[in-house]
């Protein structure tokens, strides 16, 4: 089992107690802000079971018809997400309207306090693993759970409002309006998710300096090599390369040839660079 899948499991166990805990305590102390937070953790373990399905196919060999592999599955996955993540977010919104407001104990807090280090473990691990290994999926994991930690930080707020509502009667409608900040940040969230992973299926090329001039130095390393263009395209964890690469006037065809070919090898080879599939056109330099 990956370590990808390893994490994804991780979250998905991890949302799942989280969301019972929420939801159970919400309607038990009438709490209509945890009881949406709770629903909200509940939809991130369920887009974790959509992101597992994802990751799976998105690591299927290439074949005959899909000669560049299925990265770019991390994408539907995540624009599903998103789209849940919408309605979700509308859903909250509307029902909060209709939620009655009481005074919660303060042992709330407790609870709140339990579930809020539960869920930022799990954004510190799948952060740094999604890092570490170009994962998308883990990437847009923590966008969600991001979003879950600082609507859990708003419940907390509403707790404490409440607690002074029968000496100012207008604290009494924090919980109302609470339970819409968290569908609105859910909102915000879900048009995110959609927007970003929209423009990768499409077909977008990487921006980070970094990674493009770690590309570039490596290539440019290689002897006979005089002058690149490259782009990077995204496939979900990994990367496409098109280079126009030109060579030294210099040199022959077989020679050309071997070049382009260790150049290919080597960079796939290269974990690091995370590139899996590389076009070359090549070009001779003429000296005048």
């Amino acid at each position: 089992m990956s370590l990808e899948f390893k994490t994804l499991i991780y979250s998905m166990i991890n949302n799942f107690i989280i969301s019972v805990i929420k939801i159970v305590g919400g309607v038990i102390f009438n709490l209509g802000s945890l009881f949406a937070d709770g629903m909200h953790t509940f939809s991130d373990f369920i887009t974790d079971i959509v992101c597992l399905i994802g990751a799976k196919i998105s690591k299927k060999k290439p074949t005959k018809y899909h000669p560049f592999g299925f990265g770019k599955v991390e994408y539907l996955t995540n624009l599903f997400v998103g789209i849940v993540l919408l309605l979700l977010g509308i859903y909250i919104v509307i029902s909060s309207f209709f939620k009655k407001s009481t005074i919660p104990p303060i042992s709330v807090l407790m609870l709140l306090i339990v579930v809020f280090i539960l869920k930022l473990s799990a954004i510190v691990i799948m952060h740094k693993i999604g890092d570490k290994i170009h994962s998308q999926v883990l990437i847009t994991s923590v966008k969600e759970s991001m979003a879950d930690l600082y609507s859990t930080i708003g419940v907390v707020i509403i707790t404490i409002l409440l607690q002074f509502s029968n000496e100012f009667y207008i604290l009494k409608y924090s919980d109302i309006v609470g339970s819409i900040l968290i569908g609105l940040i859910v909102l915000k969230t879900s048009f995110t998710i959609v927007a970003d992973n929209s423009l990768s299926l499409i077909g977008e090329v990487e921006e980070e300096d970094n990674k493009i001039n770690k590309v570039r130095d490596f290539i440019k390393s290689k002897k006979g090599v005089k002058d690149i263009d490259i782009d990077l395209i995204k496939y979900g964890s990994y990367y496409k390369l098109q280079l126009n690469l030109e060579l030294d006037s210099k040199l022959n065809l077989r020679q050309v040839s071997t070049i382009e070919n260790n150049l290919r090898r080597d960079i796939i080879r290269h974990r690091s660079l995370n590139i899996k599939y590389v076009t070359i056109y090549v070009t001779n330099k003429i000296n005048i």
